[in-house]
């Protein structure tokens, strides 16, 4: 079994990260925040009125929610469309090797090795 890992910066992390005018030092580093849009919370099942900000999150990694927007909007027919959006932090996170689970599958079924294991997908050259 894998840990989580906090990937919280450190303090000279901090220091040296890039910071907008007027902003904060980040305490996360860039890249490990994502958005989902009403498509990607249709396709996992999110009902996005049930989150809330501050919320945490299971993804092979803890994300807490940090933003929740709602916003309705006029198509060209007149109708009204009501659109989602929620953004995550990513503060902990883990990678597992998919290989031993792979070739566990391999040697009870017989299968063909079509599932690519996260480390043969990050060894590649």
């Amino acid at each position: 079994m894998y840990m989580m890992v906090s990937m919280e910066l450190d303090d000279d992390d901090q220091l040296d990260a890039c910071v907008p005018v007027g902003g904060e030092r980040p305490k996360y580093p860039y890249g490990l925040r994502i958005s989902l849009s009403e498509t990607e919370m249709e396709k996992l099942r999110i009902d996005p009125s049930c989150a809330f900000v501050g919320g945490m999150c299971h993804l092979h990694a803890m994300a807490r929610v940090t933003a929740v927007s709602q916003h309705q909007s006029e198509d060209m027919s007149g109708d009204a469309n009501e659109h989602w959006r929620l953004e995550l932090q990513i503060e902990d996170m883990c990678i597992e090797s998919e290989d031993e689970e792979n070739e566990e599958v391999e040697r009870t079924s017989g299968g063909d090795g079509s599932r690519m294991g996260a480390a043969a997908l990050y060894d590649r050259k």
